[in-house]
């Protein structure tokens, strides 16, 4: 039997639904009458919220299933059966028959990238489009409300979240041309974005830039990509086409040669994050830590929503270095300048603290080309020269052992081996 994989999103969409939809008429797990009560204290005030006659699933030692839950500010101050929550009742507690509904407790996303979400809608999609007429009917539509020299940037071709089968999925099976592009917009450069290669998990990544574009961002026939990894497709007289295709998960094109035009700016990142929560909260999410690690830009970001009081997310950010920019300092000498806020317990409270270091074994050429854009990082909030090479980056885990840092790394076949290899020097 072939297996056929659920994709992330689906699965927490059908969790979400059992969730906000509960188990309505099914027997709870142990006897509703049966359910412990946390006895109330005199001094405790009434309770903002009580949510009575549900299958409260408390994840306790036993995974008791109680009958309510008692709520006061962001603190849950009695879980036990309907009557034990008369004590916790005042006048304007606001009491909610769940009417045999399931609740759960929320769900920690343990790699969540939230902040990237609703950076989605910065800017424009093209639409469910069929064929490069589509393309380029969108592309003018577009440009009625743009002016002369204006840029036009927009969301990849193909249908969202994941973009699969492109340009399968167009008439001609194939990219736009950049002269198909100029006919759609002759006065403004256009360029069409490529996916986020994590959204689908396969190579490669298509961008396309009209004429106008590629003079801007300084490409010629004499151009040569900078890596192996990314292809100016050529015509047939040694002209590019306007297609870059890249088999990476991350951008490099968009980055080295259109960073201006397709840049989120502070503002952007500001606007989208609560927009991010409430589509995760839509899930049952209600804490994130963010393992891959968070850079300056997207911390600052964190801060100020938490700030402004719109970051309605529990969340917990590694931090991500920029080991490029250390030059040649020892590298390790830099963990112990940070152990005042990185270590544990980490600086911050219960709405947003920081925890750890995200550090990962090697680094590519891209990456070096990824973070020239820093200390912008684009999609990905994390910077892209967080690698080291694996004596130095022992080194980095040596010092973060000794001052109580956490570490998160992405699993790979030499990891296991280096944190052996630390514990034996730092147990």
């Amino acid at each position: 039997m072939t297996k056929r994989l659920i994709p992330r999103r689906r699965f927490l969409a059908g969790a979400g639904a059992i969730v906000s939809g509960g188990l309505a008429g099914s027997p709870s797990a142990s006897a509703q009458g049966d359910a412990p009560g946390v006895p109330a204290a005199p001094s405790v005030p009434p309770a903002d919220i009580i949510l009575r006659n549900g299958n409260i699933v408390t994840v306790d030692p036993v995974f008791t299933i109680a009958q309510a839950v008692a709520i006061a500010a962001d603190r849950i101050v009695a879980v036990g059966p309907d009557d034990a929550m008369a004590a916790h009742t005042g006048a304007a507690t606001r009491v909610i028959d769940l009417k045999g509904k399931t609740v759960v407790p929320g769900l920690t996303d343990g790699h969540a990238h939230m902040d990237r979400e609703a950076l989605r809608n910065v800017f424009p999609s093209l639409g469910r489009v069929r064929s490069i007429r589509d393309i380029q009917e969108r592309i003018a539509e577009l440009a009625r409300g743009k002016q002369p020299g204006e840029w036009i940037v927009t969301m990849p071709i193909g249908d969202p979240p994941y973009y699969f089968d492109v340009p399968g999925s167009l008439a001609e099976k194939r990219w736009p041309t950049r002269q198909e592009l100029d006919a759609a917009a002759p006065d403004n450069p256009v360029y069409i974005r490529s996916i986020w290669g994590y959204w689908r998990g396969t190579y490669p990544l298509v961008s396309c830039a009209n004429s106008a574009a590629l003079g801007r961002a300084g490409i010629t026939r004499d151009t040569v990509a900078p890596v192996a990894t990314l292809t100016i497709e050529k015509d047939a007289s040694g002209d590019p086409t306007g297609v870059f295709v890249e088999r990476e998960m991350q951008s490099i094109a968009e980055l080295v040669w259109f960073r201006d035009a397709t840049e989120f700016t502070h503002a952007d990142r500001l606007r989208a994050l609560p927009e991010s929560a409430r589509f995760y909260h839509g899930f049952g999410t209600t804490s994130v830590f963010e393992g891959h690690g968070a850079a300056t830009e997207l911390i600052s970001v964190y801060k100020q929503s938490r700030q402004e009081r719109t970051l309605t997310m529990r969340a917990t950010l590694a931090f991500s270095p920029d080991w490029k920019a250390a030059g040649n300092v020892p590298h390790a000498s830099f963990v112990d300048a940070w152990a005042g806020w990185l270590g544990e317990p980490g600086l911050g409270d219960d709405q947003l603290k920081f925890s750890g270091i995200f550090c990962g074994v090697g680094r590519q050429p891209a990456d070096d080309l990824r973070a020239t854009s820093a200390p912008y990082t684009g999609w990905a909030g994390f910077n892209y020269a967080n690698g080291l090479p694996r004596p130095e980056l022992k080194e980095v885990l040596v010092r973060c052992a000794a001052n109580g840092i956490r570490v998160v790394m992405i699993w790979n076949p030499q990891i296991l081996d280096l944190y052996e290899e630390v514990d034996r020097v730092v147990p």
